[in-house]
């Protein structure tokens, strides 16, 4: 067959990305193990996620605030943790978990529509929630509960792949102001519960400018 090219979809310019389009979450950042669960011979190279317990750790990096991702300041490699998952708390329940992408534009077209393309390189029991600007607001986007492929719990990189293009009005974006997109991870039964994302771009409305990031 030769090689083969993937090439994601697209409705306008790229504004920002984080990730990119593998269909595995192998970039973001996988963190050390736990020592007592520590493989040593998985401790460097490409298949450090495949350390035990990995999804733990969460809870531990992150003990009382979800995480935050600002565009053009952090970095997806050392603070994109690597699967969105629960939060344990102290009584062994598993708390819903919001992680904020926070991002500024120096032009909005409020007349248009820009799209955000959430890919999931796995998803298990999730219902994955999206919201612009105000975390009080209904959802602008949910996937549903979707997934089953366990990659979480299998210690594995990727599942069964999904991909959802959200449109977003332009009147919902702040021009210059900073922008926030709250992704809820809504299902909280259990702690395999969660996605991994492949990447998370967003994209300006197809007849304008390519609008720049400050």
């Amino acid at each position: 067959m030769g090689e083969l090219v993937y090439h994601p979809p697209r409705y306008g310019p790229t504004l920002w990305a984080i990730g990119f389009p593998d269909r595995t979450a192998a970039e973001f950042h996988i963190p050390d193990p736990q020592p007592k669960y520590a493989n040593s011979f998985l401790l460097q190279g490409p298949n450090r996620f495949r350390q035990y317990g990995l999804w733990n750790r969460y809870s531990e990096l992150y003990p009382n605030q979800d995480l935050v991702y600002t565009i053009g300041e952090s970095n997806y490699g050392k603070d994109f943790f690597f699967a969105h998952v629960l939060r344990e708390a102290d009584d062994g329940t598993y708390k819903r978990t919001t992680w904020t992408i926070n991002f500024r534009l120096d032009h909005v077209n409020e007349s248009g529509a820009y799209v955000l393309r959430l890919a999931l390189a796995s998803a298990h029991q999730s219902n994955l929630q999206v919201r612009i600007n105000d975390l009080k607001n209904d959802p602008l986007f949910s996937t549903g509960f979707i997934g089953g492929d366990n990659a979480i719990a299998r210690h594995g990189i990727h599942g069964l792949y999904w991909l959802f293009s959200i449109k977003i009005p332009g009147s919902h974006l702040y021009s210059h102001g900073l922008n926030s997109i709250y992704l809820t991870q809504a299902s909280n039964k259990t702690h395999f519960q969660g996605v991994m994302y492949d990447y998370i771009r967003l994209e300006g409305p197809s007849s304008s400018i390519v609008n720049k990031i400050s």
